[in-house]
C-alpha cells in the first residue's frame, strides 16, 4: 500500500496497536496505529463513494432529460395531428412542457388562421413536366445519358 506523501506502508499483522510502519526518503520510519490506518482508508473510501454519487448522479440527470425531451416531441406530435397541421414543426418548434406546446401552436393557428396544411407534401415536378426547352432536349439530360 501507499502513503499520499510518496511513503509506503507495511501492515503488520499482530492486532493491538502496532499497526502499519512507513518509510520515507530519509530512512527513518513512523508506525501508524490500528486506528490511523483505519481513518486514512475511511476517508478515501469516503471521497470515492462520494465521487461515484456525483458521476451517478450526472449520468441520471443526462437521461432523464433525454426522456423528457423525446416524451415532449411524441406529445408534441400528437397534439399536431389533432390540429392537423404539419408534423415536421416538431423538429422547428422548442418547448419546454405541455403548456407551452399548446400556446405555441395556439399562436401559429392565430398567425396563420385555421387553414388545414397538407400532412405530406410531395417535392419535384409536376406529373407531365419535362425539362428543357421547347425547341430541344435538356442538356443536363442529355449529358447525363438520360434522354429517351
Amino acid at each position: 500500500m501507499e502513503n499520499t506523501n510518496g511513503e509506503s506502508t507495511q501492515a503488520q499483522g499482530t492486532g493491538d496497536d502496532t499497526g502499519a510502519q512507513a518509510q520515507d526518503g530519509s530512512g527513518s520510519q513512523r508506525t501508524f496505529t490500528q486506528e490511523e490506518v483505519n481513518s486514512l482508508i475511511q476517508a478515501r473510501l469516503a471521497r470515492a463513494k462520494e465521487q461515484a454519487g456525483k458521476d451517478a448522479k450526472a449520468e441520471y440527470d443526462q437521461k432523464m432529460a433525454d426522456l423528457q425531451a423525446r416524451e415532449l416531441k411524441l406529445i408534441m406530435k400528437e397534439k399536431l395531428d389533432a390540429r392537423e397541421m404539419p408534423r415536421g414543426l416538431v423538429d422547428i418548434l422548442s418547448c419546454t412542457s405541455e403548456e407551452d406546446i399548446d400556446s405555441k401552436l395556439d399562436a401559429l393557428q392565430k398567425i396563420y388562421g385555421t387553414e388545414r396544411a397538407p400532412k405530406d407534401i410531395k417535392v419535384g415536378a409536376p406529373s407531365g413536366f419535362r425539362f428543357g426547352t421547347p425547341s430541344g432536349p435538356d442538356p443536363v439530360r442529355k449529358a447525363m445519358g438520360l434522354e429517351r
